[in-house]
């Protein structure tokens, strides 16, 4: 609907910010800029709703299944109900028929629709916690100084917090992540280089695999809303709390709204806008980093979790326990995110010592000079299977930016100047990094690489000073049929398509269906040549669970490719494993080739697949 009505709103939004935005940020509400934000509203409300309504299933199922539990034991314990109840207000709050309590207020108004909608990251809110990513505190049974509440985290924080084994601190007490929200879909099973720290997706991982491609094969799903139980109150006694060290990786997806080039001595950093990464936890550093495990005991039938740090016999009874009750043997699983943040970027750095120590150093003195904390940005390194070189990230996990990183490269002179001090003048003395200069408990998974004498070196060659080169151009498909592949997988069938002369095609070209299908993207279009089909489309499945592989996208997808087919459309299907298969892309384009020429050239390609290299 908005589209629709594209040419009418677009030019009053631009004349609504022309008026008072300030023109040293105009590029922000640049008119490409306002149209991705038109393109793109739709998308970004249906998440927030469907989001909405996962909740709401997730109680409701909740309370079926502990109805049952009632009437199978004749009551519920203490925890049961406790949950039950919190089940039955979150449905009444998302009904309208409960609101908010004043003891229970987090700054924002949950009867106001735009409150709501700012809360979820979705609208800006300013002076209340946004995230979309919700743990809720359970209250012990018999206290009386706290209550159930709930705490906000954006999805690239709740990675690192919402898992099992850390503790949450709050109100005077420590919680643990316990209860995952998990939705009823297959993980997504990624390939993990531990010794090069990378990570790539490969698809969708059925319930019953376990590994398939041994240990550096983990399934991970999305971080999602999780229960926390109450574990004990807060000693005095407690100098340190603790944060469970976690190894995280990552990758980007081809995909960002802009930014622009700097000069840095003899290095280029670039500050860029809307970067869409994913990035995947991919279980404690502790056993990630010595090959024992990847991932977390999560039981995928209910949600419930093990600290990945218990002992072997509480990991066994757990194991046993769910393999009797849920009838599913417990695998370990791993969390994924997307997020869309603001980063400058380093990249072509020598190994990771370089890239840490550089990066570690300049955020220290940015959360000495500039009003932040340390976590208010976060780092993402970036490695190449079987190569040293690595690119690093230092990113704004805030949804829709915080401005932190525009200020650092305002004031780097003073940021750079700060970090040489840190690094040169280390209290400790140390010979490459301690906690007196660039390690802390949050950064634990890279300690062995920080040196802080690698740092000085390379801060002093490089100077202080950031010379603009050039502006980036965006790399964000403002509409779904730009003529550009948008991950590596699309890029992969577009190098074969076009090895094998099949050049003439219109990628994500519209094709309107009507309510209540709507309009269909096909990856790759085809005109016959013959002009006996309306055309011929080619969909790529990736078979991820928020894609192909979830089943009610699936239907749907059904429902549009029968659609087509009955109106003489050609369709071609091809899953992202069988575009690794040589004799299932052989068929594919024996097939193809029959339609855009003739059986010659069909049989030519099956013969000789030089195109598949």
């Amino acid at each position: 609907m908005i589209l629709h009505y594209e040419n009418l709103l677009l030019p009053e939004v631009i004349k609504a910010f022309m008026q008072c935005w300030p023109e040293a940020d105009a590029e922000v509400v640049s008119e490409d800029s306002l149209r991705y934000y038109l393109h793109t509203m739709g998308d970004n409300l249906k998440e927030v709703i469907s989001r909405f309504f996962r909740r709401l299933r997730w109680a409701i199922n909740q309370m079926v299944r502990l109805d049952e539990v009632r009437h199978e034991k004749g009551t519920l314990d203490a925890e049961e109900d406790s949950l039950y109840a919190r089940c039955d207000r979150l449905i009444k709050k998302l009904k309208g028929l409960q609101f908010r309590r004043h003891r229970e207020a987090e700054g924002y108004d949950d009867t106001y629709t735009y409150g709501v909608l700012a809360a979820e990251g979705f609208l800006p809110g300013y002076g209340i916690d946004t995230g979309t990513v919700l743990a809720y505190h359970q209250a012990p049974p018999y206290a009386t100084d706290i209550r159930d509440w709930e705490i906000r985290r954006c999805v690239a924080i709740a990675l690192r917090e919402f898992i099992p084994g850390n503790l949450i601190y709050a109100n005077g007490h420590r919680f643990l992540p316990r209860f995952f929200h998990l939705e009823p879909v297959d993980p997504t099973l990624f390939q993990v280089d531990t010794a090069n720290e990378s990570i790539a997706e490969i698809g969708a991982a059925a319930e019953n695999t376990i590994n398939p491609l041994g240990a550096s094969a983990l399934r991970a799903v999305p971080i999602c809303d999780v229960d926390l139980p109450h574990q004990s109150r807060i000693s005095d006694e407690e100098e340190y709390r603790f944060q469970m060290g976690v190894a995280i990786y990552g990758y980007e997806q081809a995909r960002h709204s802009g930014g622009k080039a700097y000069s840095w001595g003899t290095r280029v950093i670039t500050h860029r806008t809307a970067v869409q990464l994913r990035i995947v936890n991919a279980g404690p550093s502790a056993k990630v980093q010595t090959l024992e495990s990847l991932g977390y005991p999560v039981c995928q039938v209910c949600g419930q979790s093990r600290s990945p740090l218990a002992s072997r016999a509480d990991l066994d009874a757990f194991y046993r326990d769910h393999r009797e009750r849920c009838r599913a043997q417990v695998q370990p699983l791993g969390f994924y995110a997307d997020i869309i943040a603001d980063a400058l970027t380093l990249q072509d750095c020598a190994n990771r010592e370089e890239a840490y120590s550089i990066m570690e150093t300049i955020r220290k003195a940015a959360a000495h000079l500039l009003d932040m904390e340390m976590e208010d940005l976060q780092l993402l390194c970036i490695g190449r299977p079987g190569q040293p070189q690595v690119t690093i990230l230092l990113y704004d996990p805030m949804p829709g930016g915080s401005g932190l990183l525009e200020q650092m490269i305002t004031r780097w002179e003073e940021i750079v100047g700060t970090a040489i001090d840190f690094v040169e003048n280390c209290a400790g003395e140390c010979e490459r990094s301690c906690i007196d200069c660039l390690q802390h408990f949050r950064n634990a998974f890279y300690h062995r690489y920080l040196n802080r004498h690698h740092a000085l070196e390379c801060l002093q060659q490089y100077g202080n000073i950031l010379t603009f080169t050039h502006n980036i151009p965006s790399a964000m498909a403002s509409t779904p049929d730009a003529q550009s592949p948008v991950n590596l997988n699309e890029q992969n069938l577009k190098a074969m398509l076009d090895r094998a002369g099949f050049s003439a095609y219109r990628m994500h070209h519209p094709i309107e269906l009507g309510r209540p299908l709507g309009t269909t993207y096909p990856d790759y279009f085809f005109e016959d040549p013959h002009e006996i089909k309306e055309g011929i489309c080619i969909y790529l499945d990736g078979m991820s669970n928020h894609i192909h592989g979830n089943p009610t996208t699936a239907h749907q997808d059904r429902q549009i490719r029968e659609e087509l087919r009955s109106r003489n459309f050609e369709v071609i299907e091809i899953t992202l494993g069988q575009l690794q298969d040589l004799d299932a892309m052989k068929h594919h384009f024996f097939r193809l080739g029959k339609l855009l020429s003739d059986k010659q050239l069909a049989e030519q390609l099956a013969a000789d697949p030089h195109w598949f290299a």
